[in-house]
């Protein structure tokens, strides 16, 4: 069954399965090729007629295209739009944003039926939100700021088409029965950076209205200088000099994601503990560092946490050279503070311990210092840890690692996530059915709580209360305080 809806830029076909309407492969900006590679995303021309939206679109250029070029595309600015049948006339957005270090990832699919690694039908179902899904430029393609190298080059360009999706959505989801004045962004990794970093754009702020983010490294931005660095030995490391950087424009994506390779390996050791590729904080597009921003007269509700044992991912991944690795992630410490540190993890260099400096130092400290200066706004706070593993999980020696809180939230069905709940789909599904009534509930009115759910309280200086996720949920008052204490009197770590 097929249905069509009718927006600003014009009319759109969809289909309409198990009560929801889904629209799949919906550009949102011109294609990002020729002319517009390395420019800031420009608006749609309007089409006529109607303009089928049956299938996934490609997912943007990835740094590694090991799974086959042919299903990747630099002409990547779509998104997916699932909308619950008789949702509206003012029915609460959700805004998905996809991670995947700013280098991969996507919210497209291999082929255009699927599946799609975060297939939005459930949360769509569930809350009776409208929920839609963006893809935005990665790597080198949205994530070096090159004008300084070449007027040719704009800066921000990831950050400026999510904004422009948003905008998309500020324009069009009234077609769908949304309210483009109560708008919800969420993500993960790289997606909860990014929304970390909207909530500092002035362009983005009228475009949404909460946030929900989930297991961001803050440490992955880069101060201007840091950029010229990373462009500097990005244009180096693709053959090119710092006066020849339109040569970037001619060279075949083997040569590109070779570049990105060897950015990889130089980052591992002079940032180590960030993304090769991040968001600038140049103070004029995006004015500084979530964690040492100021939030007063702040108003937009926000929703964060992290998974207990984030950086197992890391570890199990290949970052098991522990003794290399540990001096570079403490670099910005002083001498005797990165040797108090080092002396809260006894364990080390076991990888266990090694995984836990990580996940301390590159998501749960930050999470809190965010935490803490999101307090100073008028918006409520809620915090949250992951605590859930299967047993596949516990195997693997991942636990709650980064992206375990996805398995759950979306029952991801793509490789290899889909291998890791095996044996504990009931307990998987149990727990996603609560966070998404939790994260519908927020994207409707501010406050998780709702039927069923345990009384989720809003994270304050003196309770510090945290919904740890399990199981069964349970209300913490201050559940990370160790972690309080063995980075007291720390300000910042990776930045």
């Amino acid at each position: 069954m097929t249905t069509v809806v009718n927006t600003s830029f014009g009319a759109l076909e969809g289909t309409v399965a198990d009560g929801v309407r889904r629209f799949l492969g919906v550009p949102f900006a011109k294609a990002p090729v020729g002319a517009l590679r390395f420019r800031e995303p420009q608006p749609l021309e309007p089409w006529e007629g109607v303009r089928q939206a049956f299938g996934y679109a490609k997912d943007p250029i990835q740094s590694n295209l090991a799974l086959g070029p042919e299903h990747f595309s630099e002409d990547c600015l779509y998104l997916n739009v699932w909308a619950p049948e008789g949702a509206g006339p003012d029915a609460p957005v959700m805004v998905w944003i996809p991670g995947g270090a700013f280098a991969s990832g996507g919210a497209g699919a291999f082929k255009p039926e699927g599946p799609a690694s975060y297939d939005c039908h459930a949360m769509a179902k569930e809350t009776g939100n409208i929920v839609v899904s963006v893809s935005y430029r990665l790597n080198v393609f949205g994530f070096l700021n090159l004008s300084g190298f070449s007027p040719r080059f704009d800066d921000h360009l990831g950050m400026k088409d999510i904004v422009f999706a948003l905008r998309w959505v500020s324009e069009a989801i009234r077609g769908f029965g949304g309210d483009p004045a109560n708008v919800t962004v969420f993500g993960e990794s790289a997606g909860g950076e990014a929304i970390s970093a909207l909530m500092l754009i002035d362009e983005a702020g009228p475009l949404f209205h909460k946030a929900i983010i989930q297991s961001n490294c803050y440490g992955s931005f880069y101060t201007v200088e840091e950029e010229r660095e990373i462009c500097e030995k990005y244009l180096e490391f693709a053959g090119l000099d710092a006066g020849h950087a339109e040569g970037l424009l001619e060279l075949p994506y083997a040569r590109l994601l070779e570049a990105n390779k060897k950015l990889d390996e130089y980052v591992l050791v002079r940032f180590f503990g960030r993304c090769s590729f991040c968001p600038v904080a140049d103070g004029v597009y995006l004015r500084g560092f979530p964690t040492l921003s100021s939030y007063v007269g702040q108003t937009k509700p926000v929703l964060l946490g992290s998974n207990k044992s984030e950086g197992n991912f890391q570890a199990a991944a290949g970052w098991k050279d522990v003794d290399a690795l540990t001096q570079p992630l403490l670099r910005r410490l002083a001498p005797d503070t990165a040797a108090h540190v080092l002396a809260q993890y006894p364990e080390l260099p076991s990888l266990a311990a090694f995984g836990e400096l990580l996940t301390d130092v590159m998501y749960a400290f930050p999470k809190l210092r965010h935490a803490e200066q999101l307090c100073a706004g008028d918006g409520p706070v809620y915090l949250y840890r992951f605590d859930y593993y299967t047993p596949v999980m516990e195997g693997f020696g991942l636990y709650a690692c980064h992206v375990a809180e996805m398995l759950p939230l979306f029952e991801l069905q793509t490789p290899p996530f889909r291998q890791f709940y095996a044996g504990s789909e009931d307990e998987v599904h149990e727990i996603g059915l609560r966070m998404r009534a939790y994260w519908g509930n927020f994207a409707r009115s501010g406050d998780p709580n709702g039927a069923g759910l345990i009384r989720w309280e809003p994270y304050n200086l003196e309770t510090r209360q945290t919904l740890v996720i399990n199981k069964t949920d349970e209300l913490v008052s201050d559940a990370e305080a160790a972690i309080r204490e063995r980075y007291a009197g720390i300000e910042r770590i990776l930045l």
